[in-house]
């Protein structure tokens, strides 16, 4: 009923087994139980109980994972957000939320220290020390739709959403990505996106947590690169959770092939948050022999499919099939169920889909109809069951009337050896309707012009998808999960 009833189960039958390894500091589960029990007795002193909501924008580390579980522990509400938003728009969404507790680092505490509306508590590096007590908590009986977490959206909207999940989505989704991927009690996961985000906590996080497996948590890629792989084979990691943009960085890190040659155990990597170019899952495996699954799914949903590359018949490009607890189908404009290699909208349903936006009846009104989310996302499925994503809805470019998703492009201009990064927007046209810029930025030292660019793309697309402008520059927009922002481009 409740994820922390796994830590619960763990600390009896596997007390001496790690579960989580930080800064080289080892928890185990009898460990981590007693200070899950111990933060409980920190929340109770400050006034919180059941069904209050604990916001938490920390950087990964011991303290994010114990204020989760332990507000699942006392039927709290945690709402998480990823450490590298930006402290303007975290108070943007407590707006909303209006949590009763703020637990902050040093970074946001100066901003958000004034929030009216919340205790804020800053979290440092004596936060464990202060934790004491004995008393043994008996883990919260939620009821089906009780909510467990609400989780921040960064949206293809201007409007700010917050997605509240239930235990029993939780449960319901984890417990299938686990069947999925098969995932067991061996695993040992590295962490290097931010917890706050949705990625880890549903790919590593909470699996590793229901199965009795080892979480190994660095605050971020960036500040591990250099020694990725030999942090791989130190605690003989068998997965990884990344976004693209890791992928090309990989790629460019000046790295020994003793440094990622006889890796033993991770099986394969998982990327997801933003659209994965077929390309840059295939330089993976030449470079690396390690395949990389290309993750769908949404924040509202959590993951939806499963592309599990040991599969013998996997080939890369797709999202995969859909969860076992999961309905998904491809609609038309007017409603109606696609066939097969139709391109149409991505709809889904399960008791993994989300039970609300907090506070915004109305919105969730307008995206979940007959129990079905309107994902709003473009794919096909073909005579296999297998889906793939072609795009998002809103992102869809319509020059001369014609429909183009602008990830196709990308998709494209991403084979050149030059390219690091792109993305593909349509601009008002006042006698086309839109035309087609792409941004590009290079590799280091590299050189490329905009009509070499456009003949390139002439060998793949029709003449109509060519892109109008080609424009170089020294980055693109991201957000916290490493997603580049196409809207951003367009304002």
């Amino acid at each position: 009923d409740n994820i922390s009833e796994a830590i619960r189960y763990h600390a009896k039958t596997i007390p001496n087994k790690p579960y989580l390894i930080s800064n080289d500091q080892v928890y185990t589960y009898a460990e981590i139980d007693k200070l899950i029990d111990a933060t409980c007795i920190k929340f109770e002193k400050l006034g919180l109980s059941s069904g209050e909501i604990i916001s938490v924008i920390l950087k990964n580390s011991v303290e994010y994972v114990l204020l989760y579980l332990a507000a699942l522990r006392m039927g709290c509400v945690i709402n998480p957000y990823p450490y590298n938003l930006d402290a303007k728009d975290v108070i943007r969404y407590l707006e909303i939320v209006k949590p009763k507790i703020l637990f902050c680092n040093k970074k946001h505490y100066e901003y958000v220290k004034n929030f009216a509306k919340s205790v804020v508590i800053l979290v440092d590096s004596n936060f464990l020390d202060k934790l004491d007590g004995n008393k043994k908590y008996i883990d919260f009986k939620p009821k089906e739709k009780t909510p467990a977490c609400i989780y921040y959206s960064s949206g293809t909207t201007g409007s700010p959403k917050s997605v509240v999940f239930s235990h029993k989505n939780m449960l319901t989704n984890i417990s299938s990505i686990c069947r999925g991927f098969k995932f067991n009690e061996q695993e040992t996961h590295l962490i290097i996106l931010p917890m706050g985000h949705t990625a880890s906590v549903n790919y590593s996080f909470l699996p590793c947590t229901l199965l009795g497996g080892t979480l190994v948590i660095t605050e971020s890629f960036w500040k591990i690169k250099q020694n990725f792989w030999n942090i791989i084979k130190k605690f003989d990691i068998t997965y990884v959770e990344v976004v693209p943009s890791i992928l090309v960085a990989l790629l460019h890190v000046r790295y020994d092939e003793d440094d990622y040659s006889r890796i033993k155990r991770l099986r394969f990597i998982g990327c997801g948050s933003a659209p994965l170019p077929t390309e840059l899952q295939n330089k993976i495996y030449q470079k690396f022999g390690l395949k990389v699954a290309n993750l769908y799914g949404l924040s509202e949903t959590g993951p939806t499919h499963v592309d599990y590359p040991l599969d013998k018949d996997w080939i890369p490009g797709s999202i995969g099939k859909p969860l076992d607890v999961n309905q998904v189908h491809i609609m038309d404009e007017e409603g109606k169920m696609l066939e097969e290699d139709q391109i149409g909208e991505i709809i889904v349903k399960g008791e993994n889909v989300f039970i609300g936006y907090y506070n915004n009846q109305k919105i969730y009104n307008q995206v979940v109809l007959d129990g079905f989310f309107h994902t709003g996302d473009l794919g096909y499925k073909n005579k296999y069951g297998v889906f793939y994503f072609t795009g998002r809805k809103k992102d869809l470019i319509i020059k001369g009337g014609v429909n183009i998703s602008p990830d196709e492009i990308d998709e494209i201009i991403f084979k050149q050896d030059e390219v690091k990064e792109a993305i593909t927007i349509g601009t008002e046209d006042e006698y086309l309707g839109e035309k087609i810029i792409t941004y590009i930025v290079l590799k280091d030292g590299k050189k490329l012009d905009g009509e070499k660019v456009k003949d390139f793309c002439k060998k793949f697309l029709s003449k109509e998808k060519i892109p109008d402008i080609v424009q170089f520059v020294e980055s693109l927009p991201k957000g916290p999960s490493g997603k580049i922002l196409r809207r951003e481009m367009k304002n």
